[in-house]
């Protein structure tokens, strides 16, 4: 990983003109002692015996020297080594991204002994996040950022090593760190297979090495092994999301092919047999019939519902379409005449967000098929410039009372529900609702580029591509 032959090829350089000399002067020493007269030979030999003292003695002052810096470069590169080791060891216990670039501050902070040590990732709309740090203020808010100019994706895309740059002393003021102070701080991009991933800070009070480059060289490599890390995390995080939604669309899949063919089953035959003794059995028997038909009815309606919240149902397309063909699905089946206002399309939320929204609105729109007896039902999606959003759903049907706080718990449960994703959401649902007079539930949350929200929900990368295209 070092490279310590550079170091040496100069110092033996700077040796080589003495010793031109030395063998210079050895070589006229010779001659003068060869043609030396007998009261001169003496002189000569004391001086040819001291010059060749002399080169002895440099050459193996250069011997012993090089030989130091070479075990100083060994032991160097080993205690490189022993860093890299520890710190790809915490990383490899970790158990999630979060967790990742905590331990590899705290390992990089110690084993370096640094001032201070901080990770930024690349997030949506090129901003440049502040995740994890060690050494610095806790007190400081962690969710601070910068926006990324073309100036500064080309550095950070073209550049392994930063010092000394305007653009990213910048983030030395946002962390309230000392800005007079950051020509002792080392930028490092993260950059795996060409897309560049975010940036390491690291301040140092004193040099960890005495060689530049062999500093440089292993933060670079600290770098690549974190952003190697940061790979396999993101994958691993969206390979475990893929294996949750097939498992889900397993279970609506099995759900659909047994439990939900047996209960349409049971409801033809009731409705047979409902038809059979309608002529000839008494009033009471049939009653009972039609209610165990109507509560054969209701749990396979049910069962429907459980099998469409299995499937996930947001795709790449996004939050939209999705409502879109929730309400198609809604008008076809209760034939309920839907508005649907769209005035966020230029939104963008993290998928786990939209994820939230959906099930909101889709609890609503069950609770409207089941309850309401609704004739017309408003969907109103809206946001402005400042990030604020409102969802609004409404009916006209048979409303009912807001349940008080001291109810049974499992009473209403869906509307908890509700509220809680509404919480997860950073907002507030309100529910106001009277019998006879139908029923409004309105979200609104807050959500922008500035908003207190966790940048890991929503990472992304610079591609040198898509980066030219912006030109």
């Amino acid at each position: 990983m070092f490279s310590s032959l550079p170091d040496m090829r100069f110092k033996i350089i700077k040796c080589i003109p003495v010793l031109f000399i030395l063998l210079s002067a050895i070589g006229a020493n010779s001659y003068w002692l060869y043609t030396a007269a007998d009261e001169q030979r003496n002189t000569a030999m004391i001086m040819q015996v001291l010059l060749l003292l002399a080169s002895f003695l440099l050459v193996s002052f250069i011997a012993i020297r090089n030989q130091k810096q070479q075990q100083k470069k060994i032991e160097q590169k080993t205690q490189a080594q022993h860093i890299l080791y520890d710190i790809a060891v915490s990383m490899n216990t970790s158990r999630d991204l979060r967790d990742l670039l905590n331990r590899f501050c705290d390992s990089t902070y110690q084993a370096l002994r640094a001032n201070n040590i901080s990770v930024w990732l690349v997030t949506e709309n090129y901003w440049l996040d502040y995740v994890a740090n060690a050494g610095i203020d806790e007190d400081s808010p962690h969710n601070k950022r910068i926006k990324l100019d073309s100036g500064l994706i080309s550095k950070l895309i073209r550049n392994r090593f930063i010092k000394d740059d305007p653009d990213l002393t910048r983030l030395a003021g946002v962390l309230n760190c000392n800005i007079s102070e950051d020509d002792k701080t080392y930028y490092v991009p993260l950059h795996y297979q060409g897309r560049t991933l975010g940036l390491i800070r690291i301040k140092m009070d004193q040099p960890y090495f005495s060689s530049q480059q062999d500093f440089e060289e292993l933060i670079i490599t600290l770098a690549r092994h974190l952003s190697m890390a940061i790979e396999k995390a993101r994958l691993d995080q969206e390979t475990r999301r893929t294996i949750i939604m097939q498992e889900r669309s397993l279970i609506a899949n099995e759900l659909h092919d047994s439990l939900a063919q047996t209960l349409a089953s049971l409801r033809f035959q009731v409705r047979v047999l409902d038809e059979t003794l309608q002529p000839t059995s008494e009033f009471k028997s049939i009653r009972g019939i039609e209610q165990v038909e109507n509560s054969l009815d209701e749990a396979y309606s049910d069962l429907r519902e459980l099998i469409a919240h299995c499937r996930t149902p947001i795709n790449e397309r996004g939050l939209i379409p999705a409502i879109e063909k929730l309400i198609s699905r809604f008008r076809k089946e209760s034939g309920t005449h839907v508005l649907f206002q769209k005035e966020w399309q230029d939104s963008e939320l993290p998928p786990n967000m939209e994820m939230h929204i959906f099930r909101i609105i889709q609890e609503a729109m069950n609770n409207i098929r089941k309850h309401s007896g609704a004739h017309n039902v408003r969907i109103m999606l809206r946001s402005n410039e400042a990030g604020e959003h409102q969802v609004l759903i409404e009916n006209d049907g048979t409303g009912f009372e807001i349940p008080e706080t001291s109810e049974h718990p499992g009473k209403h449960l869906g509307l908890t529900i509700m509220q809680e994703r509404a919480a997860h959401l950073g907002g507030e649902c309100r529910i106001e609702s009277d019998p006879e007079e139908g029923t409004r539930i309105e979200l609104h949350f807050t959500y922008n580029s500035e908003s207190n929200d966790d940048p890991l929900e929503r990472l992304s990368v610079i591609e040198p591509a898509s980066h030219e295209q912006q030109h």
